[in-house]
C-alpha cells in the first residue's frame, strides 16, 4: 500500500495535468457542440494509457527507493570507514608520539654511560634492552592494530608462557633487586602463545619499574580461571585505576617516574581485547598493585 501511495505522490503533477487537459477538451467538446461519443472514446484511450504509466511507476518506484536505500547504506559505510581510518591514523600518531618520547629515555641514558670516564657494561646492557623492549612495544602496537592480526589460539601451557617472560625481563629483576615469587603453575589455558606472552611482559615490565627493591609475585587462581601479577610497588592511587589503561596516560606516578609515557598497559588493554582477557586492577598507596588475568572457560 505505502508503494502505490508512494507512486501516486511522485506522479500526482502527471495525473494533475492530465485531468485538468480532460476537463479543457470536454469544455471545447461542449461549446463547439461536438460529438461527445469522440470525446468519450479518447477519453478512455487516455485513462487507459495513463492508468498503464501509473502501473509501471509503481513497479519502478519500488526499484526506485530500494536503489536510494542502497546508496544511503553505502554512503554511511563509506563515512564509517572514512572516519575509521582518521581515528586508527589518529591513533598511530599519537601512540608514536608518546613512544618517541619513551625510548628518548634509554638513549639518552646510554648516551651518558657512556661518556662516563668508568663505563659500566651492566648499565648499558640494561638501557640497551630498554631500547629493544620499546622497539618491539612499537611493532606490536602496528600488529594489534590491524584487524586482520594473526591469532592461533589454542591450549597453551601457562607456565611455559611465564617462565619465558620472567628470563626476558631477568635482567631487570637483578638490576632493580626486585625478589620474584613464582611456583609452578601446572594449568593451561585457551589463548594465543605470542600475545599472551606480549600482554604478561606489559604488566610484569609496569611492577618492575615501579617495585624496585620490592617484590613481584605471579601465581595463577584455578577455580577463578586467573592469572595473578602482584607487586609491592608504590600502589595507584584510586582516582588514577579506572584511566590506566588510556592510551597516554601516565597518572600520578607516571609523571614521578621519567620513564613512563602510558603506552604499555594501553597496548595490554588492546591484546586483552583481542583475546577475550578481563583484566581487574586493585591497588593501594605505598602497599602495591595486582593486575588480575581472568581467561574464558
Amino acid at each position: 500500500m505505502g508503494k502505490i501511495k508512494g507512486a501516486l505522490k511522485k506522479e500526482a503533477g502527471i495525473i494533475f495535468i492530465s485531468i485538468t487537459v480532460l476537463l479543457i477538451f470536454a469544455g471545447v467538446f461542449k461549446i463547439n457542440d461536438y460529438d461527445m461519443k469522440v470525446y468519450f472514446m479518447a477519453m478512455e484511450i487516455f485513462i487507459f494509457v495513463l492508468i498503464i504509466y501509473i502501473l509501471i511507476s509503481i513497479l519502478y518506484y519500488k526499484q526506485e527507493e530500494n536503489l536510494k536505500s542502497k546508496i544511503e547504506s553505502l554512503e554511511i559505510e563509506k563515512k564509517m570507514i572514512i572516519d575509521s581510518s582518521i581515528e586508527e591514523k589518529n591513533s598511530v600518531y599519537e601512540y608514536f608520539l608518546l613512544w618517541i618520547h619513551q625510548i628518548k629515555t634509554p638513549i639518552t641514558a646510554a648516551k651518558l654511560l657512556v661518556d662516563r670516564e668508568e663505563i659500566s657494561p651492566a648499565e648499558i646492557k640494561k638501557q640497551i634492552f630498554y631500547i629493544e623492549d620499546y622497539t618491539n612495544m612499537a611493532l606490536n602496537f602496528l600488529k594489534i592494530s590491524n584487524k586482520e592480526a594473526d591469532m592461533d589460539i589454542t591450549e597453551i601451557d601457562l607456565d611455559k608462557v611465564v617462565k619465558n617472560v620472567i628470563k626476558k625481563y631477568s635482567i631487570l629483576f637483578i638490576s632493580d633487586r626486585i625478589t620474584l615469587k613464582y611456583d609452578k603453575i601446572e594449568e593451561k589455558v585457551v589463548s594465543d602463545t605470542k600475545w599472551l606472552s606480549i600482554l604478561l611482559e606489559q604488566i610484569v615490565s609496569n611492577a618492575i619499574k615501579y617495585s624496585q627493591g620490592g617484590e613481584v609475585e605471579i601465581r595463577f587462581h584455578k577455580f577463578e580461571n586467573c592469572l595473578e601479577i602482584r607487586d609491592t610497588g608504590i600502589g595507584i592511587r584510586a582516582e588514577d585505576i579506572p584511566k590506566i589503561f588510556d592510551r597516554g596516560y601516565s597518572g600520578f606516578n607516571g609523571r614521578m617516574n621519567q620513564k613512563s609515557s602510558g603506552i604499555g598497559l594501553f597496548l595490554a588493554s588492546e591484546i586483552a581485547k583481542k583475546l577475550s582477557i578481563d583484566i581487574k586492577v586493585d591497588s593501594k598507596l605505598s602497599k602495591g598493585s595486582s593486575f588480575r588475568l581472568y581467561f574464558k572457560a
